[in-house]
């Protein structure tokens, strides 16, 4: 089943008479003359396909014209920016392409071929890219793209006329026919050990409520005389056997010491327990008696005191009434009227004012790289070799072969996603895109790396690099670099 193309959503390069709207209309003549890049010397060329809806793909027939390399990738409409590679194809070699040897080449790519993790995956998008850094003087491209895809019918009928379809059954071996015999038998067998929990539950519940109904609650004689109201026997009231302490009491309060007693006995509280429970009365009851006991003298001086203290107060109020302005001369001398403070006032801080201003470091501009070491993925000379220049004029070293045991690369500056460098630093090293060396190098500033970061999760994390300055003027190119290449 082959997948239909809808539209071209992206073209990067396109001849006028070889226009990428061609692949779209693979049956018809203008299927011939295919899509190639619009002038000489281009190096990569991509264009960006809509299927017309999400498709699974399980196989592709690439038909080549003049490229190196073809990478085919997709992505789905939950991620439109995470592009997963379906084939990385290299057609022609370096010397192969100089002397226009097997320039057209087809390869048909069957299921077997394919990456297994992609089959379960429905894209939206297709991106063909097209690479040719060896011939500079033709124009390459495709000849034809077709995307296939296993039909899936389901026609879902249940009823054939007036009749109605048997569901077919699953047949059954001999020992899962056992099983199921063995599985039904056991299900009739009657559980005998959940009938003899409930019946230990049972009786246990029975035994509990009949000890209840026999225990007889105890209680303590003292308590049940004070209940049947016989206080006095509990106390032994007795006009000889009074304490001293009681007697003076009485005397204070001009009352016999038998009615003291009757009232205290009255205020006693008890748990059910015979625990004696402390109460209110009792406390406002001794203040009553010290307040009857205190001599006349004493309140006198206590009401002349409160007298003084009240006329004081008096005094004061007047005073601050009577000032309108306190003392503006000193913050530390008191008014003579009010006798008070001037209010303090809203001084500023030297250090608050210092705090918003932003320091930035600052770094000669040929050590503003000088803890990078990078390496390259996916550019091709011209500028990969401009790129690789500027980096080492600002203090970077460059690693041509790295790998990821040793981890000296901190940076791979890779010019789009699944590459094969791509796929091997991912998650182990810091992956950005051109921009990040070439805005730091016009702008003699270093800046954070998460905001060229190629990986969108990168991106939304915040930043844990500070900007620094480069206060020195950029030398001049005189740093020799190799003109090797990898994608």
């Amino acid at each position: 089943m082959i997948v239909k193309l809808e539209k071209i959503i992206n073209c990067s390069s396109e001849h006028p008479q070889y226009p990428a709207a061609n692949l779209l209309q693979h049956n018809s003549e203008k299927w011939k003359a295919a899509w190639r890049c619009n002038k000489p010397g281009e190096m990569l060329a991509y264009v960006i396909f809509q299927l017309a809806e999400p498709s699974y793909i399980t196989g592709l027939d690439i038909g080549n014209y003049q490229s190196c390399v073809v990478i085919v990738t997709g992505s789905t409409s939950a991620e439109p920016d995470n592009w997963i590679v379906i084939v990385n194809y290299k057609f022609m070699t370096n010397d192969e392409a100089a002397n226009n040897k097997f320039k057209d080449q087809v390869h048909l790519f069957t299921k077997r071929e394919l990456n297994p993790d992609i089959a379960n995956i429905k894209f939206d998008r297709i991106k063909v890219t097209c690479m040719q850094s060896a011939n500079l003087k033709v124009l390459f491209g495709l000849s034809y793209i077709i995307l296939r895809s296993d039909p899936t019918i389901d026609l879902g009928l249940d009823v054939f006329g007036r009749f109605k379809l048997r569901q077919p059954q699953a047949i059954l071996t001999p020992i899962e026919m056992m099983k199921e015999k063995l599985g039904k038998i056991e299900s009739l067998k009657t559980d005998y050990k959940k009938e003899l929990q409930d019946k230990i539950k049972k009786d246990s519940m029975e035994n509990f409520a009949k000890c209840q109904e026999k225990r007889t609650v105890m209680k303590r004689p003292l308590l049940e005389k004070l209940e049947a109201g016989k206080a006095d026997e509990v106390f032994q009231k007795n006009d000889k056997a009074q304490p001293e302490h009681l007697k003076d009491k009485a005397k204070a309060l001009n009352k016999s010491p038998k009615k003291i007693k009757d009232v205290l006995i009255e205020e006693v509280k008890r748990t059910p327990f015979g625990d004696i429970i402390p109460s209110s009365n009792i406390n406002t009851n001794k203040n009553n008696v010290k307040k009857a006991t205190q001599s006349p003298s004493t309140s006198k001086k206590r009401s002349f005191v409160e007298v003084e203290n009240s006329s004081n107060a008096k005094l004061d109020e007047k005073r601050k009434k009577q000032c309108s302005k306190c003392c503006t001369n000193s913050q530390d001398q008191l008014c003579a009227i009010c006798q008070r403070l001037p209010q303090p006032k809203d001084v500023e801080h030297p250090l608050e004012t210092n705090r918003n201003v932003s320091t930035n470091r600052k770094k000669p501009f040929k050590e503003l790289f000088n803890d990078v070491t990078f390496s390259l993925s996916g550019y091709v000379n011209p500028q990969r070799d401009e790129i690789r220049r500027k980096a080492l004029n600002m203090g970077a070293r460059y690693i041509p072969d790295p790998n990821t045991t040793n981890k000296k690369c901190t940076h791979l500056i890779c010019a789009f996603k699944n590459t094969p460098k791509y796929q091997q630093f991912k998650n182990r090293t810091k992956v950005v895109s051109h921009a990040f060396i070439e805005e730091c190098f016009d702008k003699k500033k270093r800046f954070p790396w998460r905001r060229y970061a190629l990986d969108q999760n990168d991106k939304l994390q915040p930043e844990s690099e500070d900007e620094i300055d480069g206060d020195q003027s950029v030398s001049v190119y005189d740093i020799d670099t190799d003109i090797d290449s990898d994608y």
